[in-house]
């Protein structure tokens, strides 16, 4: 006989999800099970609480499949006490599961429902080596996130995978979301060891000014964690101008960026608590060349750019200043970003060596 795996979930949030009717309640409508393995059944202990004001019973629990059986407390489960609610799955087929889970009281015809998630595997995979980064108590396939390249109108989704490394359930939830962001984590809760993927969602239209946008938003464990230093993340938008008609005469008599460089190398930094370098810009198009923005992704940078419009044949430099103490401290690449009228050239990113 094969051995059961057991995962267990504690329910000690006080803020239980309420239904109308039914006295149960369970403390999240979605579970994940996580990985288990093909053909070695695997049970899952859910709690229920009693949130009425009388005694109350289950009567029944509707799994929706035959893959699954039940157990569950029997007889009257006092108010504010919890029942049990034992689910075990036979692993008999390969893949991906969802399940509603539907929990009948004597007091009430309409159930309480909540959904379990799984995957059944031929082995189990260890997705720690994926998730390099740290972000408060859990662990995250990135640190920062860049919308690159994105235009008035349009809406951009970026991923962020995150592992529960804890011993307790989690609510992964981004903190301080500014108004043109949106975040939605599936599934909503995670288990000891579970994953799950965060989705957050640009909005270019409350965002009100080209070029790049910076916000720092925080990944908490629930919606009541604390802020703090070590749950940031950091967000880069560049919103770019609307792009220059394909028109061929246009583009001919259009400006043309070429700069001397486009890395400066200031590894120098090492041995000095500054470095200084300088990059040459020069117009070789046939009309007036406009450098519009001019930014930073990181602090400990200083720059100082002689001219913003170029005629045709005309050069100036830009000036770029590393400040060592400065830099060690940042945890994104430093950069600079241009936002030029050059078609063929609208943004220009400066990458610094440190």
């Amino acid at each position: 006989m094969k051995p059961l795996r057991i995962l267990s979930f504690f329910i000690l949030n006080a803020s239980l999800l309420s239904a109308n009717a039914q006295s149960f309640t369970a403390h999240a409508r979605e579970f994940e099970c996580g990985q288990m393995i093909y053909m070695t059944p695997a049970t899952i202990t859910i709690s229920l609480r009693n949130t009425s004001t009388e005694p109350a019973q289950i009567k029944s629990v509707d799994t929706g499949c035959g893959c699954t059986s039940v157990s569950f407390t029997t007889g009257n489960i006092n108010p504010g006490r919890d029942a049990q609610l034992n689910l075990t799955f036979d692993c008999k087929q390969l893949g991906h599961f969802d399940r509603i889970i539907r929990v009948y009281d004597a007091n009430s015809d309409k159930p309480a429902e909540f959904e379990v998630r799984g995957q059944v595997v031929t082995k189990v995979e260890d997705y720690t080596g994926e998730y390099p980064y740290k972000i408060g108590t859990l662990l995250t396939d990135m640190e920062s996130i860049e919308f690159d390249d994105v235009n008035k109108g349009q809406k951009k989704v970026q991923a962020i995978h995150i592992l529960n490394p804890t011993g307790q359930n989690v609510e992964p939830v981004m903190l301080r979301l500014p108004s043109y962001l949106t975040a939605d984590m599936q599934p909503k809760v995670l288990g000891p060891k579970q994953k799950g993927t965060m989705y957050i969602t640009l909005k270019t239209n409350d965002l009100r000014d080209y070029g790049l946008t910076q916000s720092t938003i925080y990944l908490g464990r629930n919606s009541t964690d604390k802020v703090n230093k070590d749950k940031e993340i950091t967000v880069s938008t560049i919103l770019l101008p609307p792009a220059m008609a394909n028109d061929e005469l246009k583009r001919t008599y259009a400006p043309r960026l070429v700069m001397s460089a486009k890395t400066l190398d200031m590894t120098e930094l090492q041995k000095k608590s500054k470095a200084k370098d300088e990059i040459i810009i020069t117009n070789e198009g046939k009309s007036t060349l406009e450098i519009s923005k001019l930014q930073m992704f990181t602090p400990g940078l200083q720059i100082q750019l002689g001219q913003q419009r170029l005629e045709p044949g005309e050069s100036t430099k830009l000036k770029v200043t590393a400040i060592g103490k400065e830099l060690k401290k940042v945890r994104t690449r430093p950069r600079i970003l241009m936002i030029t009228n050059d078609p063929n050239n609208p943004k220009v990113v400066i990458n610094i060596k440190k």
